[in-house]
């Protein structure tokens, strides 16, 4: 059935074709030294923060973490940091209230997004705002060289 606020777009077009699904997410009340794991784990710079049915809350990057190399270096004591790193909360440094994606969101409109937001990713959210995915600035670039690997004049 054709969306009648949107133009229609080629599915290979939307969200969901590109998404990485299922997104790595942190509870809100999680410590910040359980996001740096994840983070490291999974290698990503981000995680949408959710609370115990999955709904989006926020989300927090690494640069929301990064105090924690800045402490190293001024030459706090490793094992204070991580105690800091405990004991601080996730919900209490993440941005509240991100923007987000539906899977049928456009791969042109999630770019501008990013693009007009300063942003590197956006969570993608089903109609209950359950996180779902998450759509990154690589996975923008991967649908672009595809996009000219198949248009091969551009």
């Amino acid at each position: 059935m054709a969306n009648k606020t949107k133009p229609d777009i080629p599915a290979e077009q939307e969200i969901r074709f590109w998404m990485r699904t299922p997104a790595i997410t942190i509870n809100l009340a999680a410590p910040l030294s359980e996001a740096l794991v994840l983070m490291r784990e999974h290698d990503i710079r981000r995680l949408p923060v959710v609370v115990d049915t999955g709904e989006l809350r926020g989300i927090i990057t690494q640069g929301d973490i990064r105090g924690a190399d800045i402490m190293r270096v001024a030459g706090l004591d490793p094992v204070d940091i991580a105690q800091a790193l405990r004991n601080v909360k996730v919900y209490e440094v993440m941005s509240e209230n991100p923007i987000s994606v539906t899977p049928e969101t456009s791969l042109r409109e999630a770019a501008l997004l990013m693009i007009e937001n300063k942003i590197g990713g956006l969570p993608v959210v089903d109609d209950q705002n359950r996180v779902i995915g998450i759509i990154t600035e690589s996975d923008l670039f991967e649908a672009l060289v595809q996009q000219l690997e198949s248009h091969p004049r551009f």
